[in-house]
């Protein structure tokens, strides 16, 4: 098999897009503005030479966190459309560069499965991406198990992302850790909202990736275990077993132990490249994709991870 090095973490918002949800109420999305990120000719020069460096081929593009989850059905299908219109675009103008995970008009369960359709279907989606939470739900909310039932007859991935919302808690939200503890902790609370409701063993065919090698989780297989006794018992599954059936991107700035521990809690098969671009830029960036290889996993361990599982999990795997 060709190697095939793939970037499942990379960001790209237009001003355009940004615009309208800020015409739509969201007021925080001057985060993801002036960063590098939109589609100017600019910004992707220094993208792709950056890309080159760094030996990656593709990046998948999603619009977490500034995702169409709104209240009005109408705006959030306009939003979801046009988001994946434009990444479509630039997937068709830049086939060697770009895949798509397709945002969805959520928490509109019937629109989201139209949309996904249409994404796979019409836009060459590789996947679709969602929040950790959706206005307040938990992803493992019964409102969204049609979509894992699509997923699922798809054998397709669910991109799980950060809603930078601090898992809703203002002890992190009202402390200035929005981002750097907010985010892993929502990665950790939405996978094990889904382990503990069953979705992983329900929907075995849905492909379910988390940010940020799944924020704490690498470190807590033995304490979930041996908690589900007292505390959650009706978990159909042990933990440590269900977290096996996810994959995880390697996002951790740069941090190898947090690597090493996830390899060694989920198997290095289970972790597929993330760069997080453009919060890990120029030579941070660069050691997002070095590190890896110098984290003290296999030299095996350190092929897969870079360039064998994403394609694998991709269905982009070529001969």
């Amino acid at each position: 098999m060709a190697p095939l090095r793939i970037d499942v973490h990379a960001h790209l918002w237009t001003a355009g897009y940004l615009d309208r949800l800020e015409r739509l109420g969201k007021t925080d999305t001057g985060t993801q503005r002036g960063i590098g990120a939109d589609a100017t000719a600019a910004d992707l020069d220094r993208r792709f030479a950056l890309m080159d460096r760094a030996g990656i081929d593709l990046q998948v593009l999603s619009v977490a966190p500034q995702s169409p989850h709104l209240a009005g059905e109408s705006d959030a299908v306009a939003l979801a459309g046009a988001a994946n219109e434009s990444y479509a675009e630039l997937a068709a103008r830049f086939p060697g560069r770009f895949r798509i995970f397709a945002a969805l008009p959520l928490p509109h369960t019937d629109a989201a499965l139209r949309e996904l359709t249409r994404a796979f279907d019409d836009l060459g989606a590789v996947g679709v991406g969602v929040t950790t939470t959706v206005l307040g739900r938990t992803l493992a909310d019964p409102l969204f198990h049609p979509l894992y039932e699509e997923l699922d007859r798809r054998g397709a991935v669910l991109y799980i992302h950060p809603a930078g919302e601090g898992a809703a808690s203002p002890l992190i939200t009202e402390h200035a850790m929005t981002w750097m503890v907010g985010a892993p902790v929502e990665d950790t609370v939405a996978v094990m909202h889904l382990i503990l409701a069953g979705i992983p063993a329900r929907y075995p065919r849905m492909r379910v990736l988390a940010s940020h090698l799944g924020g704490a989780l690498p470190l807590l297989p033995r304490r979930l275990d041996d908690h589900l006794a007292f505390e959650s018992p009706e978990t159909p599954e042990r933990p440590s077993i269900a977290a096996r059936r996810l994959w995880y991107d390697t996002v951790s700035h740069v941090h190898p132990p947090a690597l090493a521990a996830a390899a060694a809690s989920f198997g290095a098969d289970r972790l597929v490249l993330g760069t997080d671009f453009p919060y890990e830029d120029g030579e941070v960036f660069l050691r997002a994709v070095d590190h890896i290889a110098d984290s003290g996993l296999t030299p095996e361990e350190a092929t897969m991870i870079l360039d064998t599982n994403a394609a694998n999990l991709l269905g982009l795997s070529a001969p």
